[in-house]
């Protein structure tokens, strides 16, 4: 019989965090990670690029984006996504469409790891939380842009 290895519990800790909803995707990110969030007045529409929106209205050459439950970019952004924020430090050129933004301050969480056989090759989130009853997957900025905007995703 193959013993099974005992896990080790990854240490509870607190911050500021950022639950994000992309119909029931649910990712949370360090508060410093994401920029505020807006109204969406309109749903935007396909661009030049696939998987990056354009608004008519939007100023400059701001684009959007709307992420699957997979974390891939959708080709037609849903229309109850009417929340937008920009992603990592240099990431105002990409507006990300949601359709929930909650501001978690001083929250208390439990990471936990995913098993290994439900990881595709560099999926950006490796450990989750149960927060509300819900689980969220714990993710970077970084991370979630490189997995999203990479060809061939």
């Amino acid at each position: 019989m193959l013993a099974h290895p005992t896990p080790h519990p990854t240490p509870a800790f607190s911050g500021n965090y950022i639950l994000l909803r992309a119909d029931t995707l649910r990712l949370l990110l360090p508060q410093h990670e994401v920029g505020a969030a807006e109204y969406l007045e309109a749903v935007p529409g396909p661009g030049e690029t696939p998987g990056l929106l354009r608004h008519r209205d939007a100023p400059g050459e701001r684009q959007f984006a709307a992420l699957s439950a997979q974390m891939t970019l959708l080709p037609l952004c849903p229309a109850d996504r009417f929340v937008v924020t920009a992603l990592g430090e240099h990431g105002n050129d990409l507006a990300w469409c949601w359709n929930d933004v909650q501001v978690l301050i001083d929250v208390q969480l439990q990471p936990r790891p995913i098993p290994a056989a439900l990881l595709a090759p560099n999926t950006p989130v490796d450990q989750y939380v149960e927060h509300a009853g819900e689980i969220a997957f714990l993710c970077s900025a970084r991370r979630l842009r490189e997995f999203a905007l990479a060809p061939g995703t």
